[in-house]
Parts: C-alpha cells; sequence; structure tokens
C-alpha cells in the first residue's frame, strides 16, 4: 500500500474526517556498502532483483527476498520465501516486526536496521467506501488509499486470503472513479491459456477450430471502463507477456488477426498468492509483477477485524434487504469466537442460512451452523496429536483474541501465561498484537521486540 500523506503536507489538510496513526519507520543498510532504504507505510521490497526498492548484488540474494512496512507495531518484516533464507540472532525467521537497532541477513548479504522515532501520519476516518465498510486502522488505511488512487488509471494489485472481498473491492474502485464504462471481471484460472487468450482479445472468424463467428473480447467489451483480472497467479506466463504489451500500449490485436485496436480500459489484479515467491519460482514475471504491483493494497483477513464484526453484519443485513433484522448476544460470542478461514464469504454465507425461514427481527445464527461447515475439530481418534494441538490452540487464542481485544497483556492474565508466549502464539496465527501493548511493554531487539525469532509464522502457512 502506498503511504498515507503525513500530517505536515499541506495538499491533506485534516478536516474533521481525519485523524492521526503513530506508525515506527526506519532505514535498512547494507553493512559495509553505501546503499540504504527508508521505510514508510508502503510495501518495499528488498532483493536480486533490479526492481526491487533495495537491490543487493549477491548470489545468495532471491529476486525478490524480503518485504519490509512501517506500522503502529514496528518495520514489518516478512522473508518471501526466499530460497537462502533471511536471518536474525543466528537464527532463521519468516516475519516479525524491527523496533530497536539490529543486525539481520538475506542469505549471505548482512544488513543493519536503524528505528526512526514514532511519528504521525494522516488517515481518512471514514468508515464506508462503496460496498467496504470498517474502522479498524489497516481498513481505514485501506479506504483511504482507495479514495486517493480510484480516480487515477493506474493499475492496482489486491491481494488477500480467501474470501476477503477482493472483487469487493475492485468494484468500489471502479464505482468511484468516474469511468462511464462497464466493469467486467474474468477469472484466470478458470480455462486454459487458449481459450482465455481469445476470451480477453477476441477472434476473428476461423481463427481457430470453433471459431465461427467474430468476437470482440473483454478488452472491447470494458472500453472506457475496468477490466479485473482475478486469480492473476494462475494466468500462464507467454500469455502474461502479451497482457503485458496491452496494459503498456493499451491496444489489442484478436486471435488470428494483423490488426490492432485502441481501448481504453483500467485493469485490476487480484490474487491471494504470494506473487513475489511466485516470482523467486518462475511461476511469474517479474517484470509483469513490478508492472501492475506498484499500487499494491492487502485486504486483511475478518480475524483481525473482530471489532469491525457488529458494523459488518449490520451491512451484510442491509444488502439482503433486511435492514430489520440483529443476532442475539450467544450468536455474536460464537461469531467473534471462530476463526473464519473463509473470511467474509464464510460470514455471509452463514447469515443467508440463518435468514432463510427465521422469524422475527433477532435471529440466533447456531441453528445455521450444521447447513455451514464448522470450523474443523480434531481430535486424538481423528489425526495426531500435534495436529489437535495446533487446533487447539488456534480456537482457544482467536477466542481470547476477541474477548480482549488483541490485548497481550489481558490474554497473558486469563490464560496464564508469558506474554511473550502469547505474543508468538499469536503471530503464528496472524494475530497482531494491540499497539498499546507493544508501547507498554518497550524495547528488545529485532522481530516482535522480543528478540525471539519465528521459523513457522503467517507467512509460512496456508491458511485457506
Amino acid at each position: 500500500m502506498q503511504p498515507t500523506r503525513e500530517r505536515s503536507d499541506p495538499t491533506r489538510p485534516l478536516t474533521e474526517n481525519t485523524g492521526l496513526i503513530s506508525v515506527r519507520g526506519g532505514r535498512i543498510e547494507v553493512i559495509h556498502e553505501d546503499a540504504r532504504l527508508q521505510i514508510g507505510t508502503e510495501p518495499l521490497l528488498i532483493g536480486r532483483s533490479r526492481q526491487c526498492h533495495l537491490v543487493l548484488d549477491d548470489s545468495t540474494v532471491s529476486a525478490v527476498h524480503l518485504q519490509v512496512k512501517a506500522t503502529p507495531q514496528g518495520v514489518h518484516v516478512a522473508d518471501q520465501k526466499s530460497r537462502n533464507g533471511t536471518f536474525f540472532n543466528g537464527g532463521r525467521f519468516t516475519e516479525g516486526y524491527l523496533t530497536s537497532p539490529c543486525e539481520l541477513r538475506c542469505g549471505a548479504k548482512p544488513l543493519r536496521f536503524i528505528p526512526d522515532p514514532p511519528h504521525d501520519v494522516a488517515i481518512n476516518r471514514q468508515t464506508r467506501f462503496g460496498g467496504l465498510v470498517g474502522t479498524t486502522p489497516e481498513m481505514l488505511e485501506l479506504m483511504d488509499f482507495l479514495r486517493q488512487y480510484a480516480p487515477s488509471s493506474m493499475p492496482i494489485l489486491i491481494r488477500g486470503e480467501t474470501g476477503t472481498g477482493k472483487e469487493r473491492v475492485a468494484r468500489a474502485i471502479h464505482d468511484a472513479s468516474g469511468r462511464k464504462g462497464r466493469f467486467v471481471a474474468i477469472n484466470c484460472g478458470s480455462m486454459n491459456e487458449a481459450l482465455l487468450e481469445a476470451e480477453l482479445f477476441g477472434h476473428v472468424r476461423g481463427a481457430f477450430t470453433g471459431a465461427v463467428e467474430e468476437r470482440k473480447g473483454l478488452f472491447v467489451e470494458a472500453h472506457g471502463g475496468t477490466l479485473f483480472f482475478d486469480e492473476v497467479a494462475e494466468m500462464p506466463a507467454t500469455l502474461q507477456v502479451k497482457l503485458l504489451r496491452v496494459i503498456e500500449y493499451l491496444e489489442v490485436r484478436p486471435v488470428g488477426s494483423d490488426r490492432t485496436r485502441k481501448v481504453d480500459v483500467r485493469a485490476l489484479f487480484a490474487t491471494h498468492a504470494n506473487l513475489d515467491h511466485a516470482v523467486n519460482l518462475g511461476r511469474f514475471r517479474a517484470d509483469m509483477l513490478y508492472r501492475i504491483g506498484l499500487l499494491t493494497v492487502e485486504i486483511p483477513p475478518l480475524r483481525k477485524r473482530m471489532d469491525d464484526i457488529e458494523l459488518l453484519l449490520e451491512n451484510i443485513f442491509e444488502e439482503l434487504g433486511r435492514p430489520d433484522v440483529t443476532i442475539d448476544g450467544a450468536s455474536l460470542e460464537m461469531v467473534k469466537a471462530r476463526s473464519w478461514r473463509g473470511n467474509m464469504r464464510e460470514l455471509r454465507h452463514l447469515v443467508e442460512a440463518a435468514l432463510f425461514g427465521a422469524q422475527g427481527t433477532v435471529i440466533s445464527l447456531r441453528n445455521a451452523l450444521p447447513a455451514r461447515h464448522h470450523d474443523k475439530k480434531v481430535t486424538p481418534e481423528s489425526g495426531p496429536y500435534e495436529i489437535a494441538r495446533r487446533e487447539f490452540e488456534r480456537d482457544y487464542y482467536t477466542r481470547l483474541y476477541a474477548q480482549c481485544r488483541g490485548s497481550v497483556a489481558r490474554i497473558a492474565r486469563v490464560s496464564g501465561r508469558e506474554r511473550s508466549t502469547v505474543r508468538v502464539a499469536l503471530r503464528a496465527l496472524g494475530l497482531v498484537a494491540a499497539p498499546d501493548d507493544s508501547a507498554a511493554e518497550g524495547g528488545g531487539e529485532g522481530p516482535e521486540s522480543t528478540g525471539r525469532h519465528d521459523a513457522a509464522g503467517p507467512a509460512g502457512r496456508k491458511d485457506s
């Protein structure tokens, strides 16, 4: 995500809808070299590729090795599944937060982190943007970014877990763009290369077997509007080359034709995959990623948005034509206790099932659960002990996280465990500790301000 403008920016004055959040940034320097990277609130890439923000000319460094970003908790560092790893204090780690001066290593390349004092950035406090709603800092920042860049013609890459609402974000961008043409969507993983090419660029009659009539293609259909590419990571590399040329020159050539046609189309892309990792594996073209990923947004998963749950439910009921309906207290606690691997899609389906045949304006979601899938519970009889233990910890900590609003101190007090143990467990589940806890607990060095490293954090697992 691109940086929000700072408080001193005269082009972005504070208004009644604008608030401030405190972020902790810094810079990364290459030891023994005159190279450095100043870190802001947009994701920045470190690696061997010449298109990274900090280029490390070392054979042990992956093309895209590391991603860094300033956050309220500190500088978030995430290894991009590099071949030779990222190391801190002699140990390999997947991701963490840098808050104090420390040294780390990408492969064999030594780096130094120097923190900056916390500083305020302005953020729009409006809680709605198109079909999006939210009050958490992550959602406010996301919607603020979309308001700034929706009117532009630049491509935007939308990242998020399955079910988080990537197409909803794309539609919100289109609706706020002022473009008069249509919003057209295509799933890049739903058809083979030849069919996908003909679908996008069109074809002339007789171009291939079955082409009995001419077809314009989706780029032409979306002329003056927006074309949304869902699951872009599934697009074949050879087709990526052709698409890259269309985005660059805004002209398409139908299959079987020797003529090109100019188009005016804004392209949006979405994926739940790690495209940096796909580049490292040679499955996705680096030039394609850097062209479509210059502006990138990340949709937070539902488990990180429990403070928004009542607002989200209210919005779902409105969209389903039942703004008069609410859920009972027991159902609300049940919702907050679930890990929601299917994210917003799972929540919406649950509400739809509960509404079917429901009487009155206060409904229960309990009876809808058998109609939907429960979070899987693994018993000692149905799987290994380690799997059962991990499932228990997921349910246990997710429930405590919701009840304690992310406070590490409160979760530690309720569970009777050490704060450092709670932090490691929350990080492994992709849950972020409340900023006040981080500030209260103070310094330390390196990831999570505890001096510990994590070899199995969220970047190293697949949640859905």
